[in-house]
């Protein structure tokens, strides 16, 4: 499928620009590295003293990478400490030699990234001959840092039981962590479930990084890439009040780390493999419904297989090695089996005859009697004589309830003869597999390179290749039949060149460029095309496309098919470049550290528009939807005049100054300040508009040209209307595609046009200084307790989705919607309405809007805070217990702007009149919604957290607890960076919808282990070591509380007429949870959760409809959670260097039912009046079983 010339001139264009970009900041970079270098990964410090007591100053200090063999070479400053920076993480011997003193000898020192770990030494008089050596304990307390935070080692991330392969499924491993994912997750990037929240704050503003670079899609809410479980050495959470290099999100920054290549070659390769066929039913896929019906198991087939190699490159015989390379290969192929459900036209229907329909019964709208020819007052003059040619009268009952070939649309015949419609597989429902293939190709390299003992530099490179294909279609909104689809490619980057310059002993300066980037390519796919389908299209527009339009039998009648290719074909593109550079300096007892950056994320993205039209069919006119459709006998169509580009850029700053002072030999204090640069996002060419009330002038109000409101007069002789001149604010975009379209823009704002409007819509805010104090105090004065705190503000950077939808405001977008068309073409109105309109006669069609909110558009700002003590028990056991909170200020949200007076809204419900009008009672006349973006919202967290560590001889072990409470005005996730739903009552504000987030559960606890069954391991007899030893046994659980559920109603409610609001219902009663068996309405076995009676709709009087109740947001809780997920491993040994690993892991071993409850994933039915009211609908996963092989060398 071809792109439109223009558009892909633009893609090519933007591609260019970029690599242009690119290259010349390479060139820059690649001028600094001959001075400078970046890439901090750990830090090591310490003091050394003698027996009394007493400081050593220029003791040498020799740190050795055991893995690789590089040294580093230092001395103790005049205080007798030491400071290491940006080591790489890994095992490190630590050697320190002083005049008079023996040798001291610290072995196996572990340094996780983003470690700040202290070895002090006390040395005893003697010569160097005499030596004392000391193993360190792989698990330590934290005595140099007040920061939250938690470390999955390497070791975790192979070894445990990864759902879905996916670094994903294991980042909520931490204290605070609360998580709304499935279970399986999809091994892509984008698409991905991040749905883990750290803190009680929002998913969006979470932080992903790579060897130290940005890996998030800012407005794609996902990561730019996901490497490979097998290639990452290990991640850290940092969770609250971090360092003040740390910035550009106020919530948990997860930074991973490479594998890297070592003095000894290294190669693994591995399959994984899943099949439904090993898989336990869902509670709620039995083999046999009640109905008898059989339910088939949901495929799955899942196959990851790959391998890596790392080691040294020699350049020259017998010398150390200083290049070190790791390569790493992985394919992931998926099969996940969907189900399609959706009613149908019966085939025997297709040419006229509607007996078989009529027989089965269901398909006649509410009130209907018969099929009945359309009333002649309807239609226009053509129209009539059409039926009456055919001998028919206005409003009586089709003969033999059949339609006579000589009426029958020649459109909709061509659909009809394409086949767009599946024939019914049950009565007239279709039901149908609808497995939808997902097949990612992925390499990265890695190459670390030293120099000399100063100057060394490491990179690497990721490209994944990802191709879906979706059934139905991605993102449409409502289509659901097979026989239009899309594929979804998504090549997706990441690079690193990180280099670091050791200038002296005590200074050291690092720099780094970092680069990110993918693309999105959807093409339809099926019968889409005008000559697949025969469509004959004549549009109202000269946009261009060979999409047949989308047929909707899902607006208002009873069959729900949807026809639809959505916006397809569509592509964009978004690069994230950084550069920063960052110096550390000791001084005494202090080791200050500065630094700042430059960060350009830009996003050439199309506008999300279906340029090839959209026809409805409700059964307005025959009383039977799919009649309406063999007549050509349109409701309403929809046409969107252009698919233009937007280029999207966003710009960050930041500087930062750090001092980790060790103020007293107990206590250090962690000391820094943070600026952040963060304009919001612009459309660099200006193509944008924005609602600004202050510029509304109800003077230029609208002339109407009709009685409803939804069109406008574009000049005198509309046809049918009253209009005897043009509207005042009327204007024409700028684009030549828009062909002159005249749109209503009273109050808008156009940047570079109109004064105090600039490219990012609305005021920038630059003073963002974030203070970051941390202290730890050594209780005891041995390392073994420790008493840690400290607090900080962080501010986040607006995503950008804010922009991307304001994208198609009125003068850079532009659609018509008309009513009572013809399919055959849509300027024929069936009735006297839009009878025979062109482009020139269109009236002006009153349009929905966002607005961003010019005025209150402060950063996302978050407040951060924890006390805790770490305490040592034992040589291998860490448990930490803290308090960790947070208060959030400027959060977004959406609401609507343009509401009627409240005292209107009984008439608009009880009066169709009145209802009808709602667009001439607004406040701001010519529109009807305005969605308005704010940051202006609160939230809050408090929590207890606990944590242990253990490494005890044969068993890794990980437990967590987290005892919280989180508050915030939201019912979504904030993946977008905003509130998903909007504000329940926009008449009272977000303040109405203070309760618990989302995310909020009460409990939440996790286990973790690592188990090598010491017996026979190490047997020499051969047999018994490989039959009877070589076991080894993990597992992750989980046990939490239920999250929120947020109750609704069923039926007419009044945000059917007022936009972008949700109704809740009255509480009557005490809120209680049965939980007893159940029968849901299909016949099936559940359970009640909680019980209905308690809530009451809150009825407009006189009406059967729901307007707002007293009940609060997310006051009900679903079920908890009690998972156990494990794994048992068969390690063989051929050789020392050679063994293979056997794997069979089981997710939710014991097969328990696990009831879901939550607004991510639904599973409650909260839907007060409808069926099935506060029964269970969905759990998580039945056991499923994985298994794998690894040959590592």
């Amino acid at each position: 499928m071809k792109l439109s010339s223009t558009h892909a001139e633009r893609l090519i264009q933007a591609a260019t620009s970029r690599r242009r970009h690119l290259l010349l900041a390479l060139s820059v970079f690649l001028g600094i590295l001959a001075t400078q270098a970046l890439a901090q990964e750990a830090t090591l410090v310490g003091t050394v003293s003698d027996s009394s007591g007493a400081v050593i100053p220029n003791a040498t200090i020799t740190i050795t990478n055991m893995a690789t063999g590089q040294v580093r070479n230092l001395a103790t400053n005049d205080a007798g400490q030491y400071v290491a920076t940006a080591l790489p993480i890994g095992t490190y011997d630590v050697k320190v030699q002083a005049a008079g003193f023996g040798l001291a000898d610290t072995t196996g020192v572990v340094l996780n990234v983003g470690d700040r770990r202290r070895v002090d030494f006390g040395l005893k008089v003697g010569t160097t001959q005499t030596s004392i050596t000391v193993e360190a304990a792989s698990i330590a307390v934290k005595t140099d840092s007040g920061e939250v935070s938690s470390v999955i080692t390497g070791e975790q991330i192979t070894q445990l039981e990864t759902n879905g392969r996916s670094l994903y499924s294991i980042v909520n491993l931490t204290p605070g962590a609360s998580s709304l994912q499935g279970d399986f997750q999809v091994p892509t990037p984008m698409g991905g479930d991040q749905n883990v929240a750290f803190n009680g704050q929002r998913v969006a503003h979470n932080l992903y990084m790579i060897d130290g670079a940005e890996a998030a899609d800012r407005g794609g809410s996902g990561a730019i890439v996901m490497p490979s479980i097998d290639a990452i050495a290990e991640f850290r959470q940092l969770t609250s009040n971090y360092s003040a290099e740390y910035g550009l999100s106020s919530s948990a920054t997860v930074t991973s780390a490479l594998k890297s290549g070592t003095r000894t070659l290294h190669a693994s390769g591995w399959w994984f493999g899943r099949n439904d066929a090993f898989n336990a039913r869902n509670f709620f896929t039995p083999r046999f419904n009640a109905n008898g019906s059989e339910n088939k198991m949901p495929k799955l087939r899942f196959n990851t297989y790959g391998f890596n190699v790392g080691g040294p490159v020699k350049f020259k015989s017998g010398s150390d090695p200083k290049t070190f390379f790791f390569y790493n290969m992985e394919w992931r192929d998926l099969i996940q089996g969907g189900a399609l459900r959706t009613n149908v036209p019966f085939p025997s229907t297709y040419a006229g005859n509607m007996n078989e329909a009529l027989n089965f019964g269901g398909v006649l709208n509410t009130g209907q009697t018969n099929l009945h020819v359309p009333n002649f007052s309807t239609l226009s003059s053509a129209q009539q004589a059409k039926f009456t040619a055919a001998r028919l009268s206005s409003g009586q009952p089709f003969p033999n309830n059949t339609i006579a070939a000589s009426l029958l649309d020649v459109n909709a015949q061509a659909l009809l003869k394409a086949g767009i419609f599946p024939a019914p597989t049950s009565g007239r429902t279709f039901i149908g597999g609808a497995d939808s293939p997902t097949n990612v190709k992925e390499e990265l390299v890695r190459i670390d390179h030293t120099f000399n003992e100063k100057f060394s530099v490491f990179g690497h490179f990721i490209a994944e290749q990802i191709l879906q294909t979706d059934i139905p279609t991605r993102w449409s909104g409502g289509a659901n039949l097979p026989t239009v689809y899309d594929t979804f490619g998504n090549p997706s980057y990441s690079a690193v060149v990180h280099a670091t310059n050791i200038i002296s002993p005590t200074l050291l300066n690092e720099v780094a460029f970092n680069y990110g980037g993918n693309r999105i390519n959807i093409l339809p796919a099926g019968k889409y095309k005008l000559t697949d389908t025969g469509f004959s299209q004549h549009k109202l527009f000269g946009s261009t496309t060979d999409v047949t339009p989308i047929i909707n039998l899902n607006a208002g009648g009873k069959t729900g098919s949807r026809y639809d290719a959505n916006w397809w074909p569509w592509s964009n593109v978004a690069d994230s470049y950084q550069i920063r550079d960052d110096l550390s300096w000791t001084r005494g007892t202090h080791q200050w550290k500065f630094g700042g950056g430059w960060l350009n994320f830009r996003k050439l993205q199309p506008l999300q528009t279906t340029t090839q039209g959209n026809f409805g069919f409700n059964g307005n006119f025959t009383g039977y939807d799919f009649a309406d459709f063999l007549l050509g006998l349109s409701s309403g169509y929809s046409e969107a005049a252009l698919k233009d580009d937007r280029n999207w850029n966003s710009v960050s700053w930041f500087g930062y100054v750090q001092d980790n002072w060790r103020a007293t030999r107990r206590l250090t204090l962690n000391l820094g300040l943070r600026w952040d640069g963060i304009p919001h996002t612009a459309e660099i060419n200006g193509q944008m508009s924005n609602f600004y009330p202050d510029l509304y002038n109800l003077a230029n109000a609208p002339l109407f040209a009709n009685a409803n409101g939804t069109q406008i007069c574009s000049g005198a002789g509309i046809p049918n209307s009253s209009c005897t001149a043009a509207s005042p604010a009327l204007a024409t975009g700028p684009n030549p595609a828009l062909n002159g379209l005249l749109q209503y823009a009273n109050g808008l704002g156009v940047p570079g046009k109109t004064p105090g409007v600039t490219n990012g819509l609305v005021d920038n805010h630059w003073n963002n200084w974030g203070p970051r104090l941390g202290f730890a105090y050594d209780l005891t004065g041995h390392g073994t307790t420790v008493l840690r705190g400290g607090l900080g503000i962080m501010f986040e950077r607006i995503q950008g989705n804010d922009m991307y939808q304001a994208g198609g405001n009125n003068l850079f977008g532009g659609s018509a919607s008309l009513s009572n068309v013809s399919l055959s073409d849509p300027h024929i109105g069936v009735d006297q309405t839009n009878a025979n309109i062109s482009t020139a006669t269109l009236p002006v069609t009153v349009n929905n809007l966002q607005e961003l909110d010019a005025k209150h558009y402060k950063n996302p700002t978050s407040y951060q805070y924890s006390l805790g003590v770490q305490h040592q028990l034992g040589r291998q056991t860490v448990l930490s217990t803290s308090y960790v909170g947070n208060q959030n200020r400027y959060l977004s949200f959406r609401q609507e702007l343009n509401l009627p007076n409240a005292s209107l809204l009984p008439s608009f419900i009880t009066n169709s009149t009145a209802a009808s009008q709602y667009n001439r009672v607004v406040p701001f006349l010519g529109y009807k919604s305005i969605n308005l973006n704010q940051n202006g919202a609160n939230s809050n967290y408090n929590s207890l957290q606990v944590e242990l560590r253990s490494k005890i001889r044969d068993l890794s072990l990980q437990g967590a607890y987290t005892w919280s409470r989180a508050l915030d005005p939201t019912t979504g996730t904030g993946g977008d960076g905003f509130d998903l739903n909007n504000t329940s009552n926009p008449y009272l504000g977000w303040k109405n919808d203070w309760g618990p987030s989302i995310f909020d559960r009460t409990h939440v606890a996790f286990v973790n282990f690592i188990y090598n069954v010491p017996f026979f391991r190490s047997s020499s007899n051969a047999l018994l070591k490989n039959t009877v030893g070589g076991w080894e046994l993990s597992g992750i659980v989980t046990m939490e509380s239920g999250a929120p559920l947020n109750l609704g109603v069923s039926g007419n409610n009044v945000c059917q007429t007022v936009q972008n609001c949700a109704v809740r219902p009255n509480q009557i009663g005490s809120i209680s949870y049965p939980k007893t068996a159940a029968t849901l309405s299909s016949g099936n076995n559940t359970i009640q959760w909680f019980d209905p009676s308690a809530f009451a709709i809150n009825l407009i009087p006189g009406s059967t409809t729901a307007i707002f109740g007293n009940m609060r947001k997310n006051a009900l809780r679903g079920p908890g959670r009690d998972n156990w997920n494990m794994a048992l491993f068969k390690n063989i040994a051929f050789t020392e260097r050679l063994h293979t690993e056997l794997r069979f892991e089981a997710y939710n071993i014991w097969n328990h039912t696990q009831f879901r409850g939550d607004v991510n994933g639904g599973g409650v039915n909260s839907a007060i009046g409808g069926t099935d009211v506060g029964k269970i609908t969905s759990a998580y996963d039945a056991r499923t079983l994985q298994l794998g092989a690894k040959v590592i060398f």
